[in-house]
């Protein structure tokens, strides 16, 4: 009898686990405004997580590039709303409408990405599975930094203050959470934020150095100019920085980056040269390098 009352206890703990699992409900957020222009994988990083969401929310910026048009009607589980960016002085600015995405999600969890990060397809079943079981309300993502094209990162972003880890992945409480600092994370309201929120932590494959040179140098100086402070209404236009573009080995930290072989996420494997914008060059640096070192030994 105690052996029949265990195996009905088992059996039904696993019953348990397994309608979690098929009931439980993942929203994926994310903010877009002009990522043509901007030359965001957008179009990409939409279907390479249909498969791991069940609901994508999209806050549209109005854009004007045909952003908009072209994720309108892209799959019935995208849902778009469009809100109106009122660009601030600071980095602060964009917890507004990354926050206002995170408000229309209706999921049991929630995930936020920008256009540019990317979670591996074969991780998609082991965040499915522990979020159907854990009692953890955030979990962090480690970060995989590509630069130039998907077969060049950098092993140590921290070094060059490259981003290293978000904390993106959470449960739905709307009231409980809040982004803070510059928008790249959230944490409870009131608490002071931590690392140490869970046993596990997953990785994003993060493209926002594999766009056109001239946009990266745009990118870039507009960036700097947050940091300093300065106004940011004025923009030089885009044909200066074509002529002055982000170099491919720069030397800040050519020397640090590294081959990477793969595994190369579904998003990369259909489409490689849409995540080459070097068309490979700093691939090729990088072997002719290893190649005179090894040389040389």
């Amino acid at each position: 009898m105690a052996r029949l009352l265990l195996r009905t206890r088992c059996d039904s703990s696993a019953l348990l686990r397994w309608l979690t699992l098929l009931t439980m409900k993942i929203s994926l957020y994310t903010a877009m405004r002009n990522c043509i222009e901007n030359d965001y994988p957008f179009l990409e990083m939409l279907r390479h997580h249909l498969p791991l969401a069940d609901e994508i929310i999209v806050n549209e910026g109005h854009s004007t590039d045909g952003t908009y048009e072209a994720i309108r009607d892209l799959d019935p589980k995208i849902k778009i709303f469009r809100t109106t960016w009122q660009q601030e002085r600071g980095e602060d600015w964009w917890i507004h409408f990354k926050d206002a995405a995170r408000r229309q999600c209706t999921g049991d969890w929630c995930v936020h990405l920008d256009s540019d990060e990317f979670i591996p397809e074969w991780e998609f079943d082991t965040i499915r599975r522990h979020l159907s079981t854990t009692d953890e309300v955030m979990i962090p993502v480690r970060f995989m930094n590509f630069w130039g094209n998907h077969r060049v990162y950098h092993p140590d972003p921290g070094k060059i203050r490259w981003i290293t880890s978000k904390m993106i992945i959470h449960r739905n409480l709307p009231d409980a959470l809040e982004f803070w600092g510059d928008g790249s994370n959230v944490k409870l309201k009131g608490q002071d934020f931590s690392w140490n929120t869970s046993t596990v932590s997953f990785t994003v494959h993060h493209f926002g150095g594999v766009r056109y040179a001239g946009k990266l140098r745009q990118s870039w100086w507009r960036q700097g100019r947050f940091r300093t402070g300065r106004s940011i209404r004025f923009q030089p236009p885009q044909f200066v920085f074509n002529l002055f573009p982000q170099r491919w080995d720069d030397p800040d930290f050519f020397g640090d980056l590294t081959i990477y072989d793969g595994p190369y996420i579904k998003a990369v494997r259909d489409n490689p040269e849409r995540f080459a914008r070097d068309k490979y060059l700093t691939y090729r640096l990088i072997s002719e390098r290893n190649a005179a070192h090894n040389a040389s030994t």
